[in-house]
């Protein structure tokens, strides 16, 4: 009971170029056979590995779980006989982290598991963990081509996280809570099935479910889904590769695979609702790809890019068709202009719509474009001709985005004057220009960024900007950029009775659509042009393009 696996760390070091491990095991089991054959066993009993953690340091781990509990029945490989009552992992917890080089695994094990393969490889050196793993591998070699029958085989509650470092912004999603659930898992049933289930965060949600023949691996029918995922999220990859970012759209991908001795006969669909391409971003980072074009011609009628992707051939050679895509595109360049007032029509009246009742913020900027300030005026207008109407004003920080933005060009701000020996009040407004433009892949920025940390086991450029910056300077920065934001919002209402104008506290979320923004909500009155933005934009949502997608607009409602 508790017994201390602490004596596994120190055969870890011959695996790892650094890390840290803890775990306790309980385990009650009988068991008969012989030391000198490693098949002939015969066991049975409970085994269960509790508070199961290993990692880059103690707080920071790769790999962690609760709980990870086995029940054996029966386990004898020279019988080729398993039966298991029950698999059963609780709370388990993956990090898998990529960086200009490597990854955060090969970091640990090496370039491509250097390490374990030469502690595998030196005959000389016992390696308790390695013996392990061979001895699994000797038991377990004939498991599907004996009897086996796992009577329950669960995940709960699991925590997959996945951070990109590699492009000029990070990128992160988690599939959190992440719960696999099996039923009977006998080798005489015709069929297994699995099922996952799993939310996805910032936003969106994935159920799968897998039927597969346990006699043939290469036989199996599966479903996903994929929902309400914002195309916002993708925008580190969609910046890097195009220089466009997207504040707007919601992404669904569906399908349904049916595969028969490898044989693949799958349909797949994707739908993005109401896509929209903000100002292009223009730095050393990013590639350039003519998205407003590419966007005018795989949008169709309703503002939607929709698409069934037919994937055939085998397991080993898939193949996509091709055609089917081509045809929607050309039918889009000859029937899309039919219905470009119509488009145009439902285009201003979203934009009428947000612009009532949200107002977005540039990352890292404080000033208002001439839309916006226009839209502000109008405001004004209202709560002057409305004395009894109320507006509410709850600011929506996008804070992680905001301050990595903030740290990456205060650090390459220090690298810019020290090269150029520029001091902070020589700063001038085409310095700044020039650092926003600076790639922070640069290699002198990231050889600078090395000198001036020096530690080996930090490999993000994030992390090596917030030693040099450090966390006091971007928590001053961004308190400084709300208050500015406030002030150059407040400034128009100097007018106004404060009692009609209610600026709350600011809360610090992930923005579906991507971008910090102010949420305007009204009490009393609307503003008229708002309500008949409403009226019309529910009329066109019944016309013929748009009523196709009423009920996946509908779902993602709340979202919003």
């Amino acid at each position: 009971e508790k017994f201390d696996l602490n004596i596994i760390e120190q055969y870890l070091k011959d695996l790892t170029n650094h890390g840290t491990f803890s775990a306790n095991i309980d385990a009650n089991i009988k068991a008969a056979g012989n030391f000198n054959n490693q098949e002939n066993l015969t066991a049975s009993g409970q085994i269960a590995i509790n508070e199961f953690h290993f990692g880059r340091t103690p707080k920071d781990d790769y790999l962690s779980f609760e709980k990870l509990s086995l029940d054996i029945i029966e386990a004898s490989p020279k019988n080729k006989k398993y039966l298991i009552d029950s698999i059963i992992l609780d709370k388990p917890y993956f990090k898998y982290e990529r960086y200009d080089y490597l990854d955060n695994l090969q970091t640990m094990f090496g370039k491509g598991g250097e390490n374990i393969k030469s502690a595998a490889a030196d005959d000389a050196q016992f390696n308790l963990i390695i013996e392990i793993a061979r001895y699994v591998e000797v038991i377990a070699k004939n498991f599907l081509r004996s009897d086996y029958l796992i009577n329950r085989l669960a995940i709960n509650d699991g925590d997959i996280k996945f951070n990109d470092y590699s492009t000029s912004e990070k990128f992160s999603v988690d599939l959190n809570p992440l719960n696999i659930e099996a039923d009977s898992i006998d080798k005489s049933h015709s069929r297994i099935n699995v099922n996952l289930v799993s939310g996805i965060k910032p936003y969106g949600n994935v159920k799968v479910a897998l039927s597969i023949n346990p006699q043939d691996s290469s036989d199996f029918d599966l479903q996903y889904n994929f929902q309400k995922l914002p195309v916002s999220m993708f925008n580190p990859y969609i910046i890097t590769y195009t220089s466009f970012p997207l504040d707007r759209g919601t992404l669904e991908l569906k399908g349904t695979w049916k595969v028969r001795n490898g044989n693949i006969q799958s349909d797949n669909h994707l739908l993005v609702i109401d896509p929209r391409i903000t100002r292009r971003l223009r730095n050393k980072d990013t590639k350039w790809i003519p998205v407003p074009l590419i966007m005018a011609l795989v949008r169709e009628r309703g503002n939607v890019i929709d698409y069934e992707i037919p994937i055939t051939g085998d397991l080993k050679s898939p193949k996509f068709n091709v055609w089917d895509v081509i045809g929607d595109l050309l039918k889009n360049i000859f029937v899309k202009p039919v219905t470009t007032p119509y488009r145009m029509q439902v285009k201003n009246i979203e934009r009428d719509i947000e612009k009532s009742l949200t107002l977005k913020w540039n990352t890292k900027s404080f000033s208002l474009n001439n839309t916006q300030e226009k839209f502000i005026e109008r405001m004004v207008h209202f709560l002057k001709t409305n004395p009894e109407a109320v507006i509410a004003i709850a600011p929506q920080n996008y804070e992680l985005k905001e301050k990595e933005y903030l740290l990456l060009f205060e650090a390459k701000k220090k690298y810019y004057q020290t090269t150029n020996n520029i001091n902070a009040q020589s700063f001038s407004e085409d310095d700044s220009v020039a650092v926003e433009k600076m790639s922070v892949k640069d290699s002198l920025f990231v050889a600078f960024l090395n000198r001036q940390v020096n530690d080996s086991m930090i490999f993000t450029v994030q992390e090596k900007c917030a030693v040099i910056v450090g966390a006091a300077t971007i928590n001053t920065k961004f308190e400084v950029l709300n208050a500015n934001r406030a002030k150059a919002f407040l400034n128009f209402f100097d007018n106004i009775s404060r009692e009609q104008i209610k600026f709350l506290k600011s809360e610090n979320v992930v923005p579906f659509n991507g971008f910090s923004f102010y949420k305007i909500d009204y009490e009393g009155n609307y503003p008229e042009t708002l309500i008949k933005a409403h009226e019309q934009m529910n009329e066109l949502n019944e016309d013929s393009p748009r009523k196709e997608y009423l009920k996946e607009r509908e779902k993602i409602k709340n979202v919003l």
